[in-house]
């Protein structure tokens, strides 16, 4: 009895797999095993998923961030062109058609922006060289013809060289007459003017007497006559006085 209880062996449950028993704890742990697999694989899916998610939403975010700001300067550099042609309409009066100011606004927006000065120091400018009259024809204080054109009273020379600059083939002593032209060429002058003379004043003082006098004086060691500059300073605050007014005005209506 006792040599069969010993030879007897003890039954534990299991399946018998291609000629190989599989027992049915290690069956159960196969299958927690695979269960976790399938958990950590839809973990790592769905994070991965949620990751892209989160990156294509900041990809819109930072796309619909940039589009506003994009239509915010927009808006901005609009009300910027209509408050100098609201000025300039009230400033130049019949002297230049409807057409013509808003192409003049715009064009010294678009300086300023893009050389970092009020639009309305370009406005005194032309102010102060051609009142606002596009025929306008510059003369010395003694009277006799100076050269100067237009808006910006430009000479002629002077004009050829900075049209050239700008890649403007051929323009006329008649081009210079038109609105358009002048401000562009007499804005590229100035701009390089300032640059040049890294001085807003001594850039204005130059656009006036010419660089190769101002040079000179400054070498000399000869004070500048500030006429000039304090003309278009003039100007400019009472420009900018005009403008406030004006803006006053809308908003109470």
């Amino acid at each position: 009895m006792a040599g069969q209880a010993s030879s007897r062996q003890r039954f534990s449950p299991g399946f018998f797999v291609r000629y190989r028993t599989i027992w049915f704890s290690e069956f159960l742990a196969n299958i927690v095993i695979g269960l976790l697999l399938i958990f950590l694989m839809s973990i790592t899916g769905a994070i991965l998923l949620n990751s892209r998610a989160i990156r294509l939403h900041d990809e819109r975010i930072a796309s619909l961030k940039a589009d506003s700001l994009a239509r915010a300067h927009s808006i901005a550099g609009i009300r910027e062109e209509l408050r100098v042609l609201t000025l300039l309409r009230n400033l130049a009066g019949t002297k230049a058609a409807d057409r013509t100011l808003c192409s003049v606004a715009a064009i010294v927006c678009r300086n300023s922006r893009q050389f970092g000065y009020d639009p309305l120091l370009l406005v005194a400018v032309i102010q102060v060289e051609g009142v606002f009259d596009p025929h306008a024809l510059g003369r010395f204080r003694s009277g006799t013809p100076s050269g100067a054109l237009g808006l910006m009273q430009l000479k002629f020379e002077t004009a050829v060289e900075v049209a050239h600059q700008l890649n403007i083939p051929d323009i006329t002593r008649e081009d210079l007459l038109k609105p358009e032209t002048n401000l562009l060429l007499g804005a590229a002058y100035l701009t390089r003017l300032i640059t040049q003379f890294k001085s807003f004043r001594l850039g204005l003082i130059a656009y006036n007497q010419g660089p190769v006098s101002v040079l000179q004086t400054l070498s000399d060691g000869k004070p500048l006559s500030n006429e000039y500059y304090q003309m278009v300073l003039r100007s400019y605050y009472t420009l900018n006085k005009c403008a406030k007014k004006m803006e006053m005005v809308s908003v109470t209506k």
